[in-house]
């Protein structure tokens, strides 16, 4: 099987949390969101790096479920890391290393 996009789920239990989610350069192709309670917006931080010193490269505050495709994808060339404060339940992010060969025909 010949695995593209890695995804990977964090529950986060109401806790901030900063999450080194790859550590190799890589592409963030899309995030689905939720927040602890609707209508209470969260922060969430997609950051180029091996942690919040990284280069912001995304930022969202939401109060309901959100799901975003990026497109083109954010390239992260140091690593990916992920920031969420206490209000966001959980992400599910879908990323490619950038060190994976292409598919062979």
């Amino acid at each position: 099987m010949d695995r593209r996009i890695e995804s990977r789920v964090v529950d986060t239990g109401g806790v901030m949390l900063t999450t080194l989610i790859q550590k190799d350069a890589c592409e963030v192709w899309w995030i689905a969101i939720s927040p602890q309670t609707p209508k209470t917006p969260g922060v969430l931080k997609i950051y180029d790096g091996f942690d919040a010193g990284g280069k912001l490269e995304f930022q969202i505050e939401l109060g309901y479920a959100f799901s975003y495709n990026f497109i083109p994808p954010i390239p992260c060339d140091q690593g990916l890391t992920v920031y969420n404060d206490t209000l966001i339940a959980s992400y599910t992010i879908g990323y490619r290393p950038k060190g994976w060969p292409k598919e062979q025909k």
